[in-house]
């Protein structure tokens, strides 16, 4: 039964084991433990050539084999097993926990080590872990997984006008990320005007953007981090904006695709901070993301923006498994809902960040949101929303499920895109920095 076989009907639940125990009373043990877990016994036996030709009867989906001293034998016997079946995981049970066999079971072929007295809990979560790997191993053989190697999950932040918090929502969402996954984190401040994101964590920066944008032609992804600044507090990095008006002139958006691809070779989470615009240059960061977030606010303007900005990335092609729209309702008490945003914009709003007052607080003193603890309703929002794109959400999560919600094989990136031509959508861009035609 393949793997594919096994998820379909569910990752641990009515799986069938087989043991491998010379020890009648440990495997009594052991079936107890199998059959408190729920799982299927389809065999029982010793060691040798009656353990492998009864697997390869039965084919069960996970083999426990029991390992004593002497554990030539049992060993062997895994081994065996292994070879037999190359797909089945195997799964030592022994009541040795010292590193020197467990590194004894691991290079005869197991999966997993379990120390004696062996918990039902355990079990399954020992199989859902060998299962997971077993998948990702066949996904990697039949070359299913290269589009996640080498490069890290860009989001692009953007927005149809500004003033709507999309770098309240680029900075908090950096920092839970790094929070919650321990991961490396990157925020790449691309607002073409006032960029801000320095400003909210309280940063000096000694380098900019403009002096990446100056050495673009020469940097390589072994350089990358020289333009970034460190926040000392969280670990996340920063590439601030630079103060300068004309710090992207000259940079084609092949450059724009081209840097950003680059700190995605670096970093595991990239989040591009972007202009309150949809122009040419907010168009490059998106074609080259994994995801992007559309912000709103709930001002009947700005939601009239967003669904113009709809049919805009409709006319470039942008594929809606890319895009996410995310009311924010900021520091508004009164506003159009997610239901009215919905239904004006002919999309589901994917997040709602909740009006709090400690969000003004916040970008007053630098300090992002879920950095400060409490019970900020945004501060959880925004937590549950990193906890989403970083694929840990929780049961406890209201507005998320047990799974990331984007699937890791995603269509590729940079889809064919139509001709820009003459824009009828209606949305006007607030900053064109760089020429429709370069």
């Amino acid at each position: 039964m393949g793997v594919s076989e096994r998820k379909g009907r569910g990752l641990v639940a009515n799986l069938r084991v087989l043991i491998a125990d010379e020890d009648l009373d440990s495997r009594v043990s052991m079936k107890r433990a199998v059959a408190r877990a729920e799982l299927d016994l389809v065999g029982e036996t010793g060691y040798g050539t009656e353990a492998v030709s009864l697997a390869l009867e039965a084919r069960p989906d996970v083999i426990f084999v029991a390992v004593e001293e002497p554990a030539a034998r049992p060993l062997d016997t895994a081994d065996g097993l292994a070879n037999a079946l190359p797909d089945t995981p195997i799964i030592i049970y022994s009541s040795a926990g010292d590193a020197e066999s467990v590194r004894r079971g691991m290079i005869f072929g197991a999966r997993d080590y379990l120390v004696k007295p062996v918990e039902s809990s355990r079990i399954r979560d020992a199989i859902g872990v060998a299962l997971n790997q077993e998948e990702r191993r066949q996904m990697r053989r039949a070359g299913q997984l290269s589009a996640v190697h080498g490069r890290g999950s860009v989001i692009t932040v953007a927005g149809a006008k500004g003033g709507i918090g999309k770098s309240v929502v680029s900075t908090n969402l950096a920092v839970a990320l790094r929070q919650e996954t321990g991961r490396s984190v990157v925020i790449i401040d691309a607002d073409t005007q006032f960029g801000d994101v320095a400003t909210m964590l309280d940063l000096l920066p000694d380098v900019t953007v403009g002096d990446l944008v100056k050495q673009r032609g020469d940097v390589d992804r072994s350089m990358v981090r020289q333009f970034v600044t460190t926040h000392a507090a969280t670990g996340v990095d920063v590439l601030a904006a630079s103060e300068e008006e004309d710090a992207w002139d000259g940079c084609s958006l092949d450059d724009v695709k081209r840097l950003i691809d680059l700190y995605a070779q670096v970093y595991d989470f990239v989040i591009v901070d972007t202009a309150g615009a949809m122009d040419a240059f907010v168009r490059a960061c998106i074609e080259t993301s994994t995801l992007s977030l559309v912000v709103s606010s709930g001002d009947v303007s700005a939601v009239r923006d967003t669904a113009a900005a709809v049919r805009r990335l409709d006319k470039w092609g942008v594929h809606p498994d890319r895009v996410r729209f995310v009311l924010n309702a900021g520091s508004h008490d009164q506003g159009i809902n997610a239901d009215e945003m919905a239904e004006a914009i002919g999309r589901e709003v994917f997040w709602t960040v909740p009006h709090d007052r400690a969000v003004i607080d916040s970008v007053q003193v630098g300090q992002p949101l879920v950095l400060r603890g409490g019970k900020a309703k945004a501060a959880q929002s925004l937590t549950m929303l990193a906890r989403r794109i970083g694929g840990k959400s929780g049961a406890s999560d209201t507005q998320s499920t047990s799974e990331p919600f984007w699937r890791r094989v995603l269509p590729a990136r940079g889809p064919a895109m139509r001709g820009t031509g003459d824009d009828d959508t209606g949305l006007e861009p607030v900053v064109e920095t760089v020429d429709r035609g370069r």
